[in-house]
Order: C-alpha cells, then structure tokens, then sequence
C-alpha cells in the first residue's frame, strides 16, 4: 500500500501525474480516469498511473457501447397532455375590432 502523501484522499484510489506539466490529479475509479485521457487526449509517454492498491479499480458505470438503444422513456411532459393555446386573448376586446376587413 502506497502512503498517504501520495493519496491524501480516501475515495480517490486513481493517481494521474503529468510529468512534464508537474500537475496531479486524483480519480475514483480507472473509469473517470478513461474519461479524462480521452477529454485531453494524453500522450501515455508524459503521464504517470498510480493505483492505491496497486491494480484498477473497476468502476459500477456502464460505458456508452453497452447502453441500450431504444429503451429510454420520453420525458417530455407535452407528451401526453392537452397542449395550451398560445394566442394571447384580449380580455377588453379592442384589438379585434380594429383590425381592417379582408378585401376579397
């Protein structure tokens, strides 16, 4: 087990350093820290990986590839309901007859 000056945190068992920047980061699991090579897209070369208990720590989430397609419910609530007007309705009445009639 690697000491605590190397992981300060607890819940954070994944250590990136950037060699040539001198810039540490921290993850939970090796997948935050897929996420992170991918964003910045890191050249191996200049990075070093650390593992608190000295192997990945595996991650609960599904990546992207193994979600389903086609099985999400809409969320949208204008799904299912009665739509609302959006004419704006003049409760005096004046601006109706104002209005010039259509010449045919």
């Amino acid at each position: 087990m690697i000491g605590t000056e190397t992981f300060p945190f607890e819940s954070f068992g994944v250590r990136l350093e950037h060699t040539d920047e001198k810039k540490v980061c921290w993850f939970k699991d090796d997948y935050d820290l897929q996420k992170y090579l991918e964003r910045y897209k890191l050249d191996k070369r200049t990075i070093k990986i650390d593992y608190r208990d000295g192997e990945p720590v595996k991650s609960g989430k599904k990546h992207k590839n193994s979600v389903e397609s086609g099985t999400r419910k809409s969320t949208s609530r204008s799904a299912g309901g009665s739509k609302r007007s959006t004419k704006k309705l003049d409760t005096h009445g004046t601006s109706s007859r104002n209005r010039k009639p259509k010449s045919k």
